[in-house]
């Protein structure tokens, strides 16, 4: 009886000092998985009534000037700039690429000043075409570049060519 017993014991007492929480026999079927629960739909928040040109969406108190674009590249809206194996220069809203060996393209960009520097982003080839300009010197020009195009960054060096 006793050795019946301790058989019969013997699986609870392993089973309390195992870390498995699943105290299911091995002949019996597994649990069956639920179902993820459904995302529920976004909301929009309510607007708040309020137009710049009709109320200002300030708040009142004193304010502080706060630099929101570098100034070193901020008056910067020409430029000429160059890496291993590229050109581009920027004029107004167009950008002239040429690739080591290539055929140059004009690109119409947009120019995105920001606290780094100023990016000149428009699109090559169905592709993103970004000079991104930052006011570190670069050996002995003033702006260090780096362009993305075609799928690949490339470094470089950059220099105004008027300022505005």
């Amino acid at each position: 009886m006793t050795l019946r017993f301790a058989l019969l014991a013997l699986p609870l007492a392993l089973a309390a000092c195992d870390q498995m929480q699943d105290f299911r026999m091995p002949w019996d079927p597994p649990p069956a998985p639920e179902a993820p629960a459904e995302p529920g739909l976004p909301t929009i928040p309510e607007p708040t009534g309020a137009s710049p040109t009709v109320q200002p969406l300030e708040v009142a108190g004193p304010t502080a000037k706060v630099s929101t674009a570098e100034a070193e590249t901020l008056a910067v809206t020409n430029l000429t700039a160059a890496g291993e194996g590229w050109t581009a220069s920027v004029t107004g809203s167009t950008a002239r690429f040429q690739p080591a060996g290539g055929n140059a393209s004009n690109i119409d960009v947009r120019r995105i000043p920001y606290s780094g520097g100023v990016e000149y982003i428009g699109v090559l080839g169905g592709q993103p075409f970004v000079l991104r300009v930052n006011a570190q010197d670069c050996g002995g020009q003033p702006l260090t570049a780096t362009l993305r195009a075609r799928g690949t960054t490339l470094p470089g060096c950059a220099t105004p060519a008027s300022a505005a």
